[in-house]
């Protein structure tokens, strides 16, 4: 199942890929409203929720200047909670702060059990309902920023990039260090009470990817039981491997201490498979540590990054999740 969810991935961006080629310009924002000029065909809206690419089988589109998304792909990307009443053509989306309603050709949504009038009705396509691009952000509480050159959003569910860097700067710098020197007994120290979830590829799925405890983290390579920790990109052999041999091939692949670049709730990395961490990891921080390819044959795709996963236990950050990245067959 996983691998087909990679394959999927794929083959969407390579859609994507060609939409973006195809696909006019006009797309500009008025006042503080995300709006755009309508001209036939609507310009492709690429949307990035902290930094990963939103893979939109249903795309959004310019309405009467007005961007629309799609709502269910829109939310569960940022990780919420969806629910749909037929009888009442309402839709209802929350997390762990929030609740907005949207009522089908309705201006006036209930966020927070206040009434907030839309500059845009959400509507129904093809089956599907879309709202108002700004509103699927701040309807949870999030930002959204707005790139008119690219015709683009990023979307923040809880903290923007600055505010990010802010909150979590210090313990990524330990956790990548502990990462670096094989200090597995600090590694446990910064670790979430349920510990450490580790992927192998961009795409996470929490209840198939490994979590090692506190415990099994302080034993660090003395621990030597065999997983199997996903699926090989490709070919979907099981990865079996003790945890020594996957730090080696899946966690510290590159001295990532000293990376390119670094990036909070940003990425840099454009992969093929699907970057869903936001929606496994609701409320995080997720900072990209990344490597440009380096190999002149390759053309750049021998990148290679490596992305902490940082969520908050009472008042404190704690690390939840690794997940390695890459360019994949």
């Amino acid at each position: 199942m996983i691998n087909m969810k990679r394959r999927l991935g794929k083959l969407l961006i390579a859609g994507i890929t060609t939409g973006a080629m195809i696909m006019t310009s006009g797309v500009h924002v008025g006042g503080p409203n995300v709006a755009a000029a309508e001209n036939p065909p609507s310009p492709w809206i690429d949307i990035t929720v902290n930094g990963g690419r939103l893979l939109q089988e249903s795309p959004a589109f310019v309405h009467q200047g007005r961007v629309m998304v799609p709502f269910r792909t829109v939310s569960t990307g940022m990780g919420a909670q969806i629910g749909w009443n037929q009888a009442e053509q309402t839709a209802t989306v929350s997390n762990s702060s929030h609740t907005a309603r949207y009522t089908v050709g309705s201006l006036d949504a209930v966020m927070d059990d206040h009434t907030v009038r839309l500059d845009a009705a959400p509507m129904l396509r093809e089956g599907r309902v879309y709202i108002p691009l700004r509103y699927a952000a701040e309807g949870l509480g999030g930002t959204i920023t707005w790139d008119n050159a690219a015709k683009s959003a990023a979307i923040y569910p809880a903290l923007h990039p600055g505010e990010a860097k802010s909150a979590t700067a210090d313990i990524s710098k330990q956790a990548i260090t502990a990462l670096q020197h094989k200090d597995f007994d600090k590694l446990a120290e910064l670790a979430h009470a349920q510990g450490i979830t580790f992927s192998p590829y961009a795409y996470v799925d929490r209840k198939q990817d490994i979590t090692l405890t506190k415990e099994q983290l302080r034993q660090g390579f003395d621990h030597r039981q065999v997983y199997e920790w996903g699926e090989y990109d490709g070919t979907g052999e099981p990865i079996s491997m003790n945890f020594e041999e996957y730090f080696n091939k899946f966690v510290y692949t590159s001295d990532f201490a000293n990376a390119d670049w670094i990036g909070y709730n940003q990425s840099r990395s454009e992969g093929n498979s699907i970057n869903n961490a936001s929606a496994e990891y609701p409320d995080a921080v997720l900072v990209e540590y990344y490597f440009d390819g380096i190999h002149p044959d390759y053309g750049g795709i021998d990148w290679q990054s490596l992305r902490l996963v940082f969520q908050q236990e009472g008042n404190t950050w704690v690390l939840s999740g690794i997940i390695h990245d890459q360019w994949t067959i």
